[in-house]
């Protein structure tokens, strides 16, 4: 048995404690993430014969950080942030377990911040970018091209992405929406997001959305029924399981490849989504307020960034652009 084993420090270990160690705890998502980082982190520990987490030093945490020993080149700056934020909170609990009496991490997040050049980030945080999102035109594209694709997910996949884009819910928000959560008749929906907090979305700025909606509900059911199968996830799979995330990427991510949009977008999937969600809100007048709401943003400034990404509705009279 390894000396990780032995000592308690694998990374289900550090999951569970990810999970039931903070008042606010980490989305399920975050949690994948920062395991996986640091199920790698043992793994190299090991095959550089490092005796104990208190050997590690800067120099050998930004060799972990920023190369990729599997493709031979430097991983990319937003993803070497990912990777420190990992390590950061893992040398906390190794703290907290008493395998180390300091946090070497926290040091290199700050010789980062002093060592900037260029268009690198500073010590820990990504460039400040303007996000991507689909046009008015792109919009009609990408819609026009689900109702065309005629596949045995169509209806589904049409409503699932007409939602997030009336709604900006996240990806794995929408895979955990079930029926009770949805008010057609008020154009609401309750959410369970970030933190397991639970807020009110509403989409009334949408006039469209909910005959998409009533379209796939008439072939949920129909498909359960054949299925003989129940349940009360609002949007399924063929065999009337809840959809994964990875599901959910695949789905969006090949309607913007089909729709000729992917060389317009830095990112595919449903984010991309919620980026023009948001946009989508601001340009219709909804209330500054409620579309931080919606987001499930903490920091008004947050939602803010968002504002003229699209031109407002009224402004143009038009969606052309």
């Amino acid at each position: 048995m390894s000396y990780h084993a032995v000592h308690g420090i694998t990374p289900t270990s550090f999951s569970e404690w990810l999970e039931g160690h903070f008042m606010t705890p980490y989305s399920p998502k975050t949690r994948r993430v920062y395991t996986s980082v640091i199920a790698g982190l043992l793994k190299f520990k090991e095959s550089q014969s490092i005796r104990s987490f208190k050997e590690f030093n800067t120099a050998w945490l930004r060799r972990f950080i920023g190369w990729n020993p599997e493709t031979g080149s430097m991983y990319s700056q937003p993803y070497q942030t990912l990777r420190a934020s990992a390590l950061n909170v893992f040398w906390l609990w190794l703290t907290e377990l008493g395998e180390v009496m300091d946090n070497p991490v926290t040091e290199l997040i700050e010789e980062r911040r002093r060592d900037r050049v260029g268009p690198r980030p500073s010590g820990g945080k990504r460039p400040q970018r303007l996000p991507a999102v689909l046009t008015w035109s792109d919009q009609r594209v990408l819609l026009g091209r689900i109702v065309q694709s005629k596949t045995a997910t169509s209806l589904r996949d049409h409503a699932m992405i007409a939602l997030i884009l009336a709604t900006g819910v996240r990806c794995d928000e929408v895979c955990l929406l079930k029926l009770h959560h949805l008010d057609l008749k008020f154009r609401r929906l309750r959410v369970i997001g970030k933190g397991n907090k639970e807020r009110l979305v509403v989409f009334e700025h949408d006039q469209e959305v909910v005959g998409v909606i009533e379209t796939w509900l008439d072939e949920r059911a129909s498909l359960l029924k054949w299925l003989s199968y129940e349940t009360d996830y609002l949007f399924v799979s063929r065999t009337g399981r809840a959809l994964t995330t990875s599901l959910v990427y695949q789905q969006v991510s090949k309607y913007i490849r089909l729709s000729g949009l992917e060389h317009r977008l830095s990112q595919m999937g449903a984010h991309v989504l919620r980026h023009t969600a948001t946009s989508i809100m601001f340009a219709r007048q909804v209330p500054v307020l409620q579309i931080q709401e919606n987001l499930g943003h903490g920091e008004l400034a947050t939602t803010q960034i968002y504002a003229h990404l699209l031109p407002s509705v009224r402004a143009t009279g038009s969606q052309d652009f």
